[in-house]
């Protein structure tokens, strides 16, 4: 049963609280991952080209599903690779320090044809420079259904790029441009993690005591691998734990912008869904982080230099650069464990981990991010209103630029007592605290008219796809690959979910930019499946669907509005909303007549400043870099290593306005990931490409 006060009567006034500004992005940081993208025309007309923008408006309602984004038209013969499901694009981390890992490749393949697939279909799977290849035989799939089949098992070498190239053979197929799907990988050294779990309670929260015995539990069964620090709050009524340290369960609050207890964050990165008595809510989470390598190691050790003196010092060892961001290191000294029959309201007694100071101060320690080892140590004083016996150090390092904890470490080895209180209920929801932080953000059918061919994203392999940008004013919840729920127009198992159940911070906007859907005519229509449920009338989501014609600069164009019982395909619930069958979908569709130029043109001046992909990529050993330009500009353009030190510069002159392309030839570099950089006066870009030999 849900013991929260109705959500009407918290939320009336706080959602004229927030305050929304434009999201705003560093350039570098929206580096596009090599993989596949079509060689631009330089004749064609921006306009023939759109980006698709999905912007949510928060509510504190139910959850919003969005599925199969797709232009173009649906022929009878079209299958598609879609992804390669179990191997990530672009830099990851292996749990290994050195040598080999190994994996068995899965490949998806979907039917977006109008027919059933008359033959069986071949799928190929080459890798280089590791010499890989290997085939498998689909049977005969259905229109609209998506199937994954697996390779041999490889072997690979931790650090080494590698180029994957997944394609298909089938005879009848009438559109070869969705039929290979390239991608560059490099798995690099690093460690195992251990997850630092953060919760906001509160001993005043009727939800917080139904729920923290479950993630108390959930703690002491994971001990070794995991760091947890709970810091508490009084916004609900009076706690001792935030009474003695105000400002830095305050400031960590301000960080996260938590208006809501309990509320528990996995590495700074994943929201933990309430609630948390069902165990998939805190494991899933916890093994998904576990399996990501870190290049950071860290080991946190205590030395008592006398009565109530604590030495913490942390080694940092750092296998390779770091991206770039914010790195700070913070200790904390955390209770591991009081029992207390007086301190809550809310019949908690069993207080495990609790916050107590952050040290040397809520900013933490900045750190060497080169390649290395290095100590770092604080000294702190234990108060005399704490456990002694009780006291541990807990450090964490965190990229302050994204909130991402890269590893933590804790001094304590021993789990101390398992005692949990006994819960009187599960709450679904959390208790919203009565706060007024202002956030800032840093977003098929026949037809005789001609067409291009179908593009579609069925979000079925890693997210964000490939070209696709997520923009998140509060770094928190946001746009999300959900798995168990599907859109009607094309199988597969997985969707994109706006998880507006537990997004308690109302007023908050996320958009999400889709690539450039390219080669467009007038006559195609922009279709996607969406799924959403209300909570109750009072707490309104919306969606708003734009396009835009000019790259993602602006979205001129609106195609969707709709929110709260508008928006809803599905009953109302108090629930979680989970789409059960394709009766709980819709399909929307939205003629580009208007939007979409019907003729191509080579004399058209571009409408603004634009770096392009390469291509091809990978390459060997030359490739062509296109950039546009609306004005006469000088421009200067450079490729780089990963190390930023400038390989070669390409071009340092003024260029007349229109499309243009330059040569880079690779000859006597060596293999691996480069990037090129792109400057005018008022103009920058970089963008990543791949070098094979």
């Amino acid at each position: 049963m849900n013991n929260l006060i109705p959500k009407s009567e918290r939320l009336r006034a706080k959602l004229k609280t927030y305050l929304l500004t434009a999201s705003v992005i560093p350039a570098f940081l929206m580096l596009l991952i090599p993989g596949v993208y079509p060689e631009l025309n330089s004749g064609t007309v921006a306009s023939r080209n759109i980006v698709i923008g999905f912007f949510a408006y928060n509510g504190y309602g139910n959850n919003l599903y969005l599925d199969n984004v797709r232009t173009g038209a649906q022929i009878n013969y079209d299958v598609k690779v879609t992804s390669l499901l179990n191997i990530p694009y672009d830099t990851t981390y292996s749990v290994l320090q050195s040598g080999t890992d190994t994996i068995t490749p899965r490949i998806g393949i979907s039917n977006v044809g109008r027919v059933a697939s008359a033959d069986s279909i071949k799928v190929f799977l080459r890798i280089d420079p590791i010499g890989y290849f290997d085939s498998s035989m689909i049977a005969p799939i259905g229109s609209g259904v998506s199937v994954a089949t697996s390779m041999d098992r490889i072997t690979y070498p931790i650090g080494v790029p590698l180029y994957l190239s997944a394609y298909l053979s089938y005879d009848l197929d009438s559109n070869r441009s969705n039929d290979t799907l390239r991608q560059t990988t490099v798995v690099l050294a690093g460690y195992k993690r251990k997850v630092l779990f953060e919760e906001f309670t509160s001993n005043s929260s009727p939800s917080s005591a139904n729920n923290n015995s479950y993630l108390n539990q959930f703690i002491n069964n994971n001990f070794s691998e995991v760091c947890a620090i709970k810091y508490h709050l009084g916004f609900l009524g009076t706690d001792s734990f935030y009474i003695a340290n105000p400002e830095g369960s305050d400031a960590r609050r301000r960080y996260y912008y938590a208006s809501a207890v309990p509320l528990t964050i996995a590495d700074g990165k994943t929201f933990i869904s309430i609630p948390y008595g069902d165990s998939l809510n805190l494991y899933v989470p916890y093994k998904n982080r576990q399996l990501r390598g870190t290049p950071i190691d860290i080991t946190v050790t205590d030395e008592r230099l006398g009565p109530g003196v604590i030495r913490a010092t942390a080694t940092v060892n750092i296998l390779s650069a770091l991206k770039p961001g914010n790195y700070r290191l913070r200790f904390n000294a955390v209770e591991r464990y009081r029992y207390d029959t007086l301190q809550g309201t809310n019949g908690e007694s069993n207080f495990y981990d609790i916050f107590r100071n952050v040290f040397p101060d809520t900013n933490g320690i900045p750190i060497n991010t080169s390649p290395g080892t290095n100590q770092y140590s604080v000294t702190y004083n234990i108060d005399p209103r704490w456990q002694d016996t009780m006291i541990y150090t807990c450090a964490f390092i965190q990229n302050d630029a994204d909130r991402e904890v890269m590893n933590s470490a804790k001094s304590r080895v021993d789990v101390a007592s398992v005692i949990c209180d006994k819960p009187s209920g599960i709450s679904n929801k959390a208790d919203l605290l009565n706060v007024n932080d202002v956030h800032r953000g840093i977003t098929f059918g026949e037809t005789d008219s001609i067409q291009s061919s179908l593009i579609a994203e069925l979000f079925e392999a890693f997210f964000p796809p490939i070209g696709w940008r997520i923009f998140n004013q509060d770094g928190f919840i946001s746009y999300d690959q959900f798995t168990g729920a599907n859109g009607p127009s094309i199988g597969g198992i997985r969707s994109v979910i706006m998880n507006f159940y537990d997004y308690n911070i109302p007023g908050q906007r996320d958009s999400m930019y889709s690539t450039s859907y390219v080669n467009l005519f007038d006559s195609d229509t922009l279709r996607f499946d969406y799924a959403y449920a209300q909570y109750n009338a009072t707490n309104i989501d919306s969606l708003m669907v734009k396009v835009s014609i000019d790259g993602g600069t602006s979205f001129p164009y609106e195609v969707f509005r709709k929110g709260g019982l508008g928006l809803a395909t599905a009953p109302q619930t108090s629930s979680s909303f989970v789409p059960q069958n394709n009766t709980e979908w819709r399909s929307f569709s939205f003629p580009l007549s208007g939007i979409v130029s019907a003729t191509t043109s080579s004399t058209n001046t571009p409408g603004k400043f634009e770096l392009h992909q390469n291509f091809p990529n990978p390459f060997n050993p030359s490739t062509y870099i296109s950039f546009s330009l609306p004005v006469r500009s000088r421009v200067k353009l450079i490729v780089y290593d990963m190390l930023g030190r400038e390989v070669r510069q390409l071009a340092d002159n003024s260029f007349e306005p229109g499309n243009h392309k330059v040569v880079f030839d690779a000859a006597g570099l060596s293999s691996g990931i480069y990037f090129y950089t792109i400057s005018t006066p008022g103009f920058s870009s970089t963008k990543r490409m791949a070098f094979i030999k």
